[in-house]
């Protein structure tokens, strides 16, 4: 992804900063519900006091729910009109999370997290800096720690739920490479760059569209080596 690292707002940002007020809503109802319970499924790998990473957390759902558990929760994302959204949620809940409007190339606490998550956030990327930015996010992760990754589904299962799951993820990403948030690309398949990245895959969760539909995201787990 290419962020301009002078003092004019990169367009990416002014893209999200526009898409904040609609972003989580069209979510939910495109996937139905889906997309949250990949990220709720999450929770059971977080205890109070640990310290939890959400790159590219834009408005911050599952930051909210980890916050709720009593973890320590850092959220990092090139958007200020997202952050300002999970900001309000915030306030009205009495909880306090650690907000840094940066690019997340940019974040450089290594190995300082328990757990670093990356929900929907890697897609924003070509495949050559989703790569480099998996790595990165990796880094921030301290020895034996957790690498979480909810995401769309790699398309499986026979050829229609394959061809159907295909066409109707695409039709999500063609709509908001429209409006300038993702470019277009396959779907990706993270476990196979875990070991490049130093991490080894522990579990995944498949979540099916209005639940006996064909599988269409996921819930994936690594751990830092």
């Amino acid at each position: 992804m290419s962020e301009d690292q002078g003092h004019k707002k990169p367009q990416l940002a002014r893209n999200y900063d526009r898409a904040a007020w609609f972003y989580e809503a069209s979510s939910t109802i495109f996937s139905l519900g889906q997309i949250q319970a990949s990220k709720r499924d999450q929770l059971q790998f977080m205890k109070p006091g640990d310290n939890v990473l959400y790159l590219g957390v834009g408005a911050g759902e599952d930051a909210l729910l980890a916050a709720r558990t009593g973890a320590k929760v850092t959220c990092v994302d090139i958007s200020q009109g997202m952050l300002d959204r999970l900001q309000l949620k915030l306030e009205k809940e009495n909880l306090e999370i650690e907000l840094i409007c940066q690019s997340a190339f940019d974040h450089d606490r290594t190995e300082h997290y328990d757990i670093c998550a990356t929900n929907y956030f890697l897609n924003v990327f070509r495949p050559d800096d989703m790569a480099r930015m998996l790595n990165h996010a990796a880094t921030l992760v301290r020895p034996g720690g957790k690498f979480l990754i909810a995401d769309v589904a790699v398309p499986q299962g026979n050829p229609l739920a394959r061809a159907f799951t295909f066409l109707y993820l695409k039709s999500a990403m063609l709509s908001f490479w429209l409006i300038g948030l993702v470019p277009l690309h396959e779907n990706y398949d993270y476990p196979a760059l875990f070991a490049d990245a130093n991490l080894t895959l522990e579990h995944v969760e498949l979540f099916r569209l209005a639940k006996f539909g064909p599988v269409a995201y996921q819930s994936i787990v690594g751990r830092k080596l």
